[in-house]
């Protein structure tokens, strides 16, 4: 009878949590409980929300966030409303930066270190989403680098904020070296794409590289988001070599590098930027591609779609305002701004013909140095397509690696397994340039 019962409380128990009534927790439902958490894990059902997600917790692995504190914004957020998701994540980088403060006040510098450097990517975060032709974006971008900044003062590694000169303006970057010194000088230059930062750089491939013994050198270029926060006019430009070429300038010239044994590392739009440097620039000894984008157009017209690609409706940012959120969700609404934005274009026909621009076809035969080239099964098929024509036609020896879903990896840049991503460049890295 004893065991009967049990089992019927147990049952009715869950019942009532999976009808939806954890929000109760704690707040007098008439029933005394012991829970594990107040906290859900859920996603979105739009995919690029879920995305953005994933790249939260996919920093946390390397210390830019806490999965308790990503959870408690994706509940402030609705699937639709990205609006809320920049005041969400904002609010505790707020929060967590005051943590920070207070911790070096009183000399806990390894706790200030922690919080600070969570703290630049719920800023990150915000910046993301918030209007790309806002103020309060930039905002919170700049308020991610000064928290970064802060963190790193506490780290036995050196992350040295650094500046390349180009065309009369200053490029943003960071020079970072390992507290023991780089093993004989190795150099991995790292360049974003299209919506990453400097700061992000350090949890997605800099820390890995540093507890490796490798110098890294993460830059941002024309169009990058580190870049607009300091120029708000320098958009993207197809001829990417030539500020690359000033930044390995830059990088050369550090008594700390080894010119023999210098990689240049490119992740998502800027697969493309770094693919057309190496195709110009014989300095470069390594190159890896994440994933290798030969043709920009192409790629974001398989994102768009085909038909809207094709034929794109005469969509402006002057009519935006007219057009309902039941015909333009507020994600997409945001895409176009940002795109907008960041190619200096005022419309959908004017940011496609900008694209066309944006090619490395040709350049592909003149790369002759050794490349890893790497994709994953879930970035779709012209994302593969892509791969495997680099692979093809690449005149140097080149490395193939597939990411899948099995290995947790399969999203664009490895986002949901980003140590095995950084163990796979930095072991094909150690066996170019020796241990």
């Amino acid at each position: 009878m004893r065991k009967a019962w049990v089992l019927d409380v147990l049952a009715e128990k869950a019942a009532f949590w999976d009808d939806g009534h954890s929000h109760l927790f704690g707040e007098g439902v008439g029933m005394s409980t012991v829970e594990r958490t107040a906290t859900r894990v859920l996603g979105f059902n739009s995919m690029e929300m879920d995305f953005q997600l994933m790249r939260a917790l996919g920093t946390a692995t390397y210390g830019g966030g806490a999965e308790g504190e990503i959870f408690h914004a994706r509940r402030l957020v609705d699937d639709e409303a990205p609006e809320r998701w920049s005041t969400a994540f904002a609010s505790i980088g707020e929060r967590v930066r005051a943590l920070g403060e207070r911790a070096e006040r009183k000399r806990h510098f390894v706790s200030a270190r922690e919080h600070f450097l969570r703290a630049s990517m719920y800023y990150r975060a915000a910046e993301y989403f918030a209007d790309p032709f806002g103020e309060e974006g930039r905002r919170w971008g700049l308020a991610s680098r000064a928290t970064f900044i802060a963190g790193t003062r506490h780290l036995a590694d050196r992350i040295e904020p650094v500046v390349t000169p180009f065309e009369g303006l200053e490029l943003p970057g960071y020079f970072m070296t390992p507290a023991g010194g780089a093993r004989n000088g190795r150099t991995l230059v790292v360049m974003t794409g299209f919506d990453g930062t400097g700061e992000e750089l350090y949890f997605e491939s800099g820390r890995a590289g540093l507890e490796r013994g490798y110098n890294v050198f993460v830059t941002e270029g024309p169009g990058q988001v580190g870049t607009l926060r300091l120029h708000p006019g320098l958009v993207f430009r197809p001829d990417y070599e030539h500020p690359i070429s000033a930044m390995l300038d830059m990088v050369l010239a550090r008594p700390e590098v080894n010119p023999e044994a210098l990689a240049l590392y490119g992740m998502s739009f800027g697969g493309c930027f770094t693919l057309r440097a190496a195709a110009h620039d014989d300095r470069i000894r390594a190159l890896i591609l994440n994933s290798p984008i030969i043709d920009l157009h192409a790629y974001m017209a398989a994102f768009i779609g085909p038909d809207l690609a094709s034929d794109p409706p005469p969509l402006t940012l002057a009519g935006l305002d007219s057009i309902s959120e039941a015909d333009m969700p507020p994600v997409v609404r945001h895409a176009f701004k940002s795109s907008c934005r960041r190619f200096g274009v005022d419309s959908l026909a004017g940011y496609l013909r900008q694209l066309e621009a944006y090619t490395a076809v040709e350049s592909v035969p003149s790369v002759r140095c050794p490349s890893l080239a790497m994709v994953g099964t879930g970035e779709g098929e012209e994302a593969m397509n892509q791969f495997e024509r680099y692979c093809d036609t690449v005149s140097g020896p080149v490395t193939r690696r597939i990411f899948t879903v099995e290995e947790g990896a399969d999203m664009h840049c490895q986002r949901g397994n980003l140590p095995l991503a950084c163990s796979v460049v930095y072991d094909w890295l150690d066996e170019l340039f020796g241990h």
